[in-house]
């Protein structure tokens, strides 16, 4: 008999992000999401924004005052080459940069 495999429950971004911030606010850490979009012209496109590759979510850890930078993808989400790049610079400097997946990700690097 073949095993069926057990699959993960599909997660969108912004429940995702709402699931982190929550859980931020729960452990008294500041942090808020950044709106990056861009200005959207009469014809519909968008002009980008100053700063690509900017993390959904931003904060100070605190006692440390570090830097906080959470990339957030639900399921089935792909890193683009600005956004591995901002994260990198975040831990480059001293930060903490972290690319989540899901809410252990953030759990687990700042535990």
């Amino acid at each position: 008999m073949k095993q069926k495999s057990i699959s993960q429950p599909k997660i969108k971004e912004k429940d995702l992000q709402r699931a982190i911030l929550d859980w931020l606010r729960l452990k008294r850490i500041f942090a808020f999401k950044i709106n990056n979009v861009g200005i959207k012209k009469p014809n519909g496109s968008y002009i980008p924004s100053q700063l690509r590759g900017i993390s959904d979510i931003v904060g100070i850890l605190p006692h440390t005052g570090r830097f906080l930078a959470i990339e957030v993808k639900g399921s089935g989400g792909v890193v683009s080459p600005h956004q591995e790049q901002f994260i990198a610079n975040i831990n480059k400097w001293g930060g903490v940069g972290i690319i989540a997946y899901k809410l252990e990700d953030i759990i687990e690097v700042l535990k």
